[in-house]
């Protein structure tokens, strides 16, 4: 009987690293293991220092490893679900299929289809599934259920999907209630919550447990990584290592399984030998990974304070600033930053955040509702998170609407409320709404904390996919009112996204391999679209006379890392040091808009 190991967590606590050590750790002692990750931004190669890719490869005697492609898993399936039909069926009707498989719709089934082939897969005596970060975690389990009953519910109706017919994936359902299944048994399934010791990262575990808890999964692990080991700070960040003590009680309280603690490593854990020896600190317990770096010339590059105001400064009516990056490397603290200090400053502001963990209510110390409503701590600036559950309802209700007042028969709006349950719908409805909140309304400044990289890039595509999913929804050619008006809608929003006088793009990352070749992927990707970065954020900076002997290695890596970013991102840099304290308040925050601006407001 297979093992099946998931690995979640917010993004940046380390996850894919424990993922990697325990799939190592699993191979060493015999049993045949595979390692998948499910991550659209998947640095599983890079800690392996491997090219891995959609199909899968060979590691190391025992270990073998993939990484889900979205684009490869649409390819594959569009193949096993229409190849069939071909010569078959007339050549219109080809084309329609082949058009309806070009849809937004079909990526994300065709990923999760690609995952639950290995939720029933027998051949390897342990799975270990290195996810995204926890948001599109919970989405990704949700869908075989959500999929199933989809199925099911058209079979009964008009005998169709967003896929095409029942008919053509009936056998579809039988593989997803199986995949459900093996999710929910503690004999086979176990989901290790990797978080470190942070109110933030607590605060998602928590929430991500109780979502899975609900979803009938209930055999649970802990690991606490990161931890600052109390002989490395000699005075320096005692308050951190005090409050991680704090935090690690409350973590044992909030969730009381099973758990690991991980202290933070001397480098970086990556290629074969250092994740092996990594496992064994891990599993075996003692030990502390070093990995040395020589001294160098301290990084003299970054930009200064200046640079901020004229990268953002506003052109026209209003100005977009969207701040990304991977998981965990502090974007949603440079972009609250960036936020209260133009508020600060006079500008009336709205801070929006797309990322289904919304943190930005941890970092401002306020309440954060779906709605846009003024902050306290700061006069003129507003705030508000997109509401997934409530954006999917809102846009089911204005498709509906749209269509009853366009003149569309009984059968077509009975047609559409069939088509508007299909899981896809959650994310066109999270783009509308971004969509609306750009348009900027009274505000001089809408800056967005958005989802780790590879979700974000997939909400900037999506403009590409969605008119011709609105117009396949309806069963209609572009001529409908409200279509063609979604369509002039996206065409004005990625020409916005396009024109620097309107939007800024901010990449944040630290000063580490994998955040910065991970970064380095999305601005290339974001090129490709013909959007362009403006700068990059580096976070976590160590001060130049580190605190012992631990931190003096991780300052020399650091440095080492600075200037391979320079290299690879040749646009402007600017820095935020590693502070003594988690950035929790408005006061606290100050210490962050004096990093990016300097002190005068």
């Amino acid at each position: 009987m297979s093992e099946y190991l998931f690995f979640s967590g917010k993004g940046g606590v380390g996850k894919t690293t424990m993922a990697a050590a325990t799939a190592v750790y699993k191979a060493g002692m015999g049993k045949k293991t595979l390692i998948i990750s499910t991550d659209p931004a998947s640095n599983l190669g890079d800690i392996f220092e491997k090219t891995i890719g959609h199909r899968i490869v060979d590691l190391a005697p025992n270990l073998y490893a993939m990484e889900i492609d979205p684009d490869a898993a649409t390819e594959d399936y569009r193949e096993k679900v229409i190849g069939p039909m071909r010569g078959v069926l007339p050549a219109d009707i080809m084309n329609v299929m082949e058009e309806q498989f070009r849809s937004a719709c079909t990526v994300e089934i065709a990923a999760f289809d690609r995952f639950t082939d290995f939720l029933t897969n027998d051949e390897y005596d342990v799975i270990v599934f290195d996810t995204a970060p926890t948001g599109h975690t919970i989405r990704l389990l949700e869908l075989p259920i959500d999929w199933s009953r989809h199925i099911e519910e058209s079979s009964k109706g008009s005998g169709q999907t967003c896929l095409g017919p029942v008919s053509s994936i009936q056998g579809s359902k039988e593989k997803y209630d199986n995949a459900i299944k093996a999710m929910r048994d503690a004999a086979k399934t176990r989901f290790y919550m990797v978080m470190k010791p942070e109110k933030t990262s607590q605060a998602e575990a928590v929430r991500a447990h109780d979502e899975l808890k609900s979803l009938e999964i209930n055999n649970f692990e802990i690991i606490i990584n990161g931890i600052i080991p109390e002989d490395a700070v000699n005075g320096k960040y005692g308050k951190l290592v005090e409050a991680q003590k704090g935090h690690i009680q409350s973590i044992g309280r909030a969730l009381p399984y099973p758990t690991r603690k991980v202290n933070l490593q001397g480098g970086e854990v990556k290629g074969l030998e250092n994740i092996r020896a990594f496992s064994k600190i891990v599993y075996d317990g003692g030990g502390r990974l070093n990995v040395a770096f020589h001294k160098e010339p301290a990084f003299d590059k970054f930009s200064g304070n200046g640079s901020m105001r004229s990268l953002i400064k506003r052109k026209l009516d209003h100005r977009i600033i969207i701040v990304t990056g991977k998981g965990g490397v502090g974007k949603t603290v440079a972009a609250c930053a960036l936020a209260s200090r133009l508020a600060k400053e006079g500008n009336r502001t709205l801070l929006v955040t797309t990322d289904p963990a919304a943190h930005i209510g941890y970092v401002l110390d306020e309440k954060i509702g779906d709605t846009v409503a003024p902050l306290k701590g700061v006069p003129g600036l507003h705030a508000a998170r997109i509401d997934q559950k409530k954006s999917v309802e809102n846009y089911k209700a204005k498709i509906l609407a749209d269509a009853e007042k366009t003149g569309y028969s009984g059968d077509m709006i009975l047609a559409l409320k069939e088509e508007l349950e299909s899981p896809c719908t959650e994310e066109m409805a999270v783009f509308e709404e971004f969509s609306r909140l750009i348009d900027g309304g009274d505000f001089d400044y809408v800056v967005f904390d958005t989802a780790p990289t590879g979700h974000t890039l997939r909400l900037l595509e999506l403009p590409y996919d969605y008119a011709k999913q609105v117009e396949m929804m309806v069963n209609v050619k572009g001529d409908a009112e409200f279509t063609s008006d979604a369509k002039k809608k996206l065409e004005d929003l990625v020409s916005n996204l396009k024109n620097k006088d309107f939007c800024s793009f901010f990449l944040v990352f630290y000063p580490e391999y994998t955040p910065i070749f991970e970064a380095k992927r999305s601005l290339d990707d974001l090129k490709l679209a013909g959007i362009d970065v403006q700068a990059v954020i580096a976070n976590n900076i160590l001060d130049p006379n580190p605190a012992s002997e631990f931190f003096t290695g991780r300052y020399n890596m650091q440095q080492h890392y600075l200037k391979v970013a320079d290299e690879q991102f040749r646009l402007p840099m600017f820095k935020i040091k590693m502070f003594d304290e988690e950035i929790n308040g408005i006061s606290k925050l100050k210490w962050v808009e004096e990093e990016l601006f300097g002190n005068a407001q």
